[in-house]
């Protein structure tokens, strides 16, 4: 390879890669919280342990709240970095009353109002309930027997409840999947259908796919909602393996999606909103801009609907699995549950059979936002040309490092490293961008940019 001669063509080769590298810079995928292995443990996010989680959401001081369904409670991730037990004894059942000693049965997915209540889907017992800002759970409706029933809060049924979301007045909406509607809950306590008919009901039934109005609409078990400033809802259609849309006339139809239907109908393809495919979409978030993400579950993707209709994969590889790194090669195991933290710039993924939560950092590392849990570690120089050092960390053990080019391939990795300052041979590689990882056993300490000019 060519050697640059001086410092002045270093340091403006580095600066020339730095801005081209900018305008398409990469998201990256870091774990907030979550061990990959199922189970109950509360504590800090490192050590927090969680068991098929599906539901996300977050409330306006920035705590997530994580519907922990197959530990039958609704736990809270703090802004101190703590996970704790919201509501729940984790026993499975059914039983209103103070939080901490209310029952659910997998509840499955969560939304807060403006004064702080969260309602909760709580799926096997065929409920929808309420943990109000004083800590009181309620049953908001149904008679907790799977069946199809409008009227009356009490006596309202429902087919395993799923999604969740509220208007900008109050009204209640639900993802019932299997009776491949969405149902409404009114103020008063009235539950109607508010979209979606049909004859067949019931688990593995077969639903349908029109675009019509109201009831005249079919769906194929929908399930998680999401609703914008205007009041459209947004559905993830599971089984129908697209994106539909609620508008307020009630009229429905498809935001994105296309090809097959039934369970293994799926497929994965990028583009406009007409040609593009899922594979099980159950969870939608849309934001405020109007892009929608979506958690394409068996594609292992989260995936992007772009305000003017394109759809794009936003991070995951495409490969099942629990890993971090640059969002092409970060891996998910069906990710569900997505939700905008807009004062951080990052979106979390509920990542459910890692039993973890995810960031997708929105925007690019750099030397003043690299993402560290430690600051000690020290990378020099940078930018580097043969080799560069690696410094920090007194009591270093079993440090693994990996080094990605800036289309996620690993191009170099050094594992059970003892200790530091350890020098690093770059002069095979190209001259470009790198993300380098640090994991410090399982833990991802720090993730830097790397310039190498060669």
């Amino acid at each position: 390879m060519k050697k640059v001669s001086s410092l002045i063509s270093f340091i403006l080769i580095a600066t020339v890669i730095f801005q081209s590298l900018n305008v398409k810079a990469q998201n990256y995928v870091t774990t907030l919280t979550g061990t990959g292995t199922a189970g109950f443990l509360n504590g800090d996010t490192s050590v927090a342990e969680f068991n098929r989680p599906f539901g996300i959401c977050i409330d306006v001081e920035g705590n997530l709240y994580l519907a922990d369904a197959y530990n039958h409670r609704i736990r809270k991730i703090g802004i101190d970095g703590q996970v704790t037990t919201y509501a729940g004894t984790g026993t499975a059942g059914y039983l209103d009353g103070p939080a901490d000693e209310a029952r659910f049965n997998q509840p499955i997915n969560i939304c807060l109002d403006e004064d702080g209540n969260m309602f909760v889907s709580d799926f096997l017992n065929q409920r929808i309930r309420k943990i109000s800002a004083d800590m009181m759970v309620t049953t908001i409706a149904g008679s907790g027997q799977a069946g199809y029933l409008d009227g009356i809060s009490e006596q309202a049924m429902f087919n395993y409840p799923r999604g969740i979301c509220l208007d900008d007045t109050g009204n209640i909406y639900i993802g019932d999947s299997w009776n491949h509607r969405v149902r409404k809950i009114s103020t008063t306590g009235i539950v109607s259908t508010w979209a979606g008919g049909g004859e067949a009901m019931g688990v593995s039934s077969i639903g349908d796919y029109v675009d019509a109005s109201d009831t005249a609409a079919r769906f194929y078990t929908p399930c998680e909602l999401s609703i914008d400033v205007n009041n459209n809802i947004f559905v993830a259609d599971a089984y129908n393996h697209r994106i539909r849309k609620i508008d307020l006339a009630r009229l429905v139809s498809t935001v994105a999606g296309s090809g097959g239907f039934g369970p293994s109908g799926g497929g994965f393809q990028n583009g406009t909103a007409t040609e593009a495919q899922f594979n099980v979409p159950t969870a939608c978030h849309v934001t405020l801009s109007g892009s929608i993400f979506v958690g394409d579950g068996s594609n292992q993707r989260v995936r992007k609907i772009s305000a003017d209709g394109m759809v794009s994969t936003f991070a995951g590889s495409g490969m099942e699995g629990f890993e971090d790194g640059p969002d092409s090669v970060a891996t998910f195991n069906f990710p569900r549950g997505t939700v905008m933290d807009y004062n951080q710039h990052r979106l979390y993924v509920v990542d459910y059979n890692n039993h973890a939560i995810r960031i997708i950092h929105l925007s690019e590392i750099t030397e003043t936002n690299e993402i560290s849990t430690s600051k000690e570690f020290k990378l020099y120089p940078n930018p580097a040309a043969s080799d560069f050092f690696l410094t920090g960390g007194s009591k270093v053990t079993h440090v693994t490092i990996q080094l990605f080019n800036s289309i996620g391939e690993v191009v170099l990795k050094k594992e059970d490293i003892s200790a530091l300052p350890i020098k690093i041979d770059i002069s095979d590689l190209d001259t470009g961008l790198y993300y380098l990882n640090l994991y410090q056993g399982s833990q991802l300490s720090v993730i830097k940019k790397l310039v190498i000019v060669n």
